[in-house]
């Protein structure tokens, strides 16, 4: 068991480091490219930092363990909102969503709209025998990349409709060329490849040695570990007053968390991955979509009062995510 532990604290770490430089050198390739910084963080950064979602994920429902590869999508989510309350905690004094531009709001809502139809899926395949299937891929992961895709086209096309002036100033190296970033991403990527396929395995067979649920397990260690690339470039962009890219990239991962459902059916063989998994997850998504709309609540009201020195959005996210994590492990007790 230590053996396993410490191949899956080693691969998180290398997960980390990788997914780190994966976001850096993504910047770079934006800018070089000429993609503009509009989409680095809801579109280029979110898709770089949620690759680890991918790999661990994909390789799970590889192995046969769906409950982890869903557990990890939905609990990425979860940890990623919380990532935001983390993030006022350490920018200075004052509301955090203050600095941010409502424009999130867009993102915020593709998201939770993505995790409802998902979590209707859920409980459709728990409730009924119902298994509608398009070229190898349930009805619900279709529709979740139809939505996305329509969704992600709305967006650029606000963002290009309401050209708001950015005052972020990125820190970025850009003497590098960009054929060196294309080979630094590369390489960055092969890494979280390899690494998130130990994570995904040795969390597997951590589950079924210490008897956790393998629900609990996805929700709540995998996607915690997957999730560190997106707190650690929230909290790089914060440095350099980078908040709107931060935020950008926090919603940004969790609508594209939600695309790598087809990419997990795609890769599960027994059917359609939604109806195989544990109801749990629905508790899950629905708490991924409380805290969203939380989040939402303080974009939009932009109230100026605080707990100490952050803003109350970010104390009822961080109290609702202890909450929900109290109540998984309960579920993955008791299941």
């Amino acid at each position: 068991m230590l053996k396993l532990w410490l191949i899956f604290l080693l691969a998180a770490v290398f997960i980390i480091i990788a997914g780190t430089k994966l976001s850096k050198y993504g910047d770079i390739i934006a800018i070089k490219t000429g993609l503009g910084q509009a989409l680095v963080g809801s579109i280029l950064m979110a898709g770089a930092t949620s690759l680890p979602e991918v790999m661990t994920s994909s390789t799970a429902a590889i192995i046969g363990a769906p409950n982890i590869a869903i557990g990890n999508v939905f609990g990425s989510n979860t940890f990623n909102l919380m990532v935001l309350a983390l993030v006022d905690l350490v920018h200075g004094s004052g509301p955090f969503m203050l600095k941010v531009h409502s424009k999130h709001i867009l993102s915020a809502l593709l998201g939770i709209l993505l995790s409802v139809f998902a979590t209707l899926f859920i409980l459709v395949g728990y409730l009924s025998e119902l298994n509608i299937e398009f070229l190898g891929i349930g009805l619900g992961p279709v529709l979740i990349v139809a939505v996305y895709l329509i969704g992600t086209r709305l967006i650029f096309r606000y963002e290009k409709k309401n050209n708001v002036e950015e005052e972020e100033e990125e820190l970025l190296d850009l003497d590098i060329s960009l054929n060196k970033a294309v080979l630094a991403f590369t390489i960055a990527a092969v890494v979280i490849i390899i690494s998130g396929i130990y994570l995904s395995s040795t969390a597997d067979k951590i589950a079924e040695l210490s008897g956790l649920d393998e629900s609990f397990m996805g929700t709540i260690l995998v996607a915690a570990a997957t999730s560190l690339p997106e707190m650690v470039a929230a909290l790089a962009a914060i440095r350099i007053n980078a908040y709107d890219m931060a935020v950008g990239n926090v919603f940004g991962s969790n609508i594209f968390n939600m695309v790598i459902i087809s990419i997990i059916d795609l890769s599960y063989r027994e059917g359609s991955v939604l109806a195989a998994v544990s109801l749990s997850h629905a508790v899950t998504a629905v708490l991924g979509v409380i805290l969203s709309s939380i989040a939402v609540i303080g974009l939009f009201y932009r109230s100026k009062k605080t707990f100490i020195t952050i803003g109350w959005d970010s104390v009822a996210i961080s109290i609702t995510y202890l909450f929900g994590a109290y109540l998984l492990f309960r579920l993955g007790v008791n299941f």
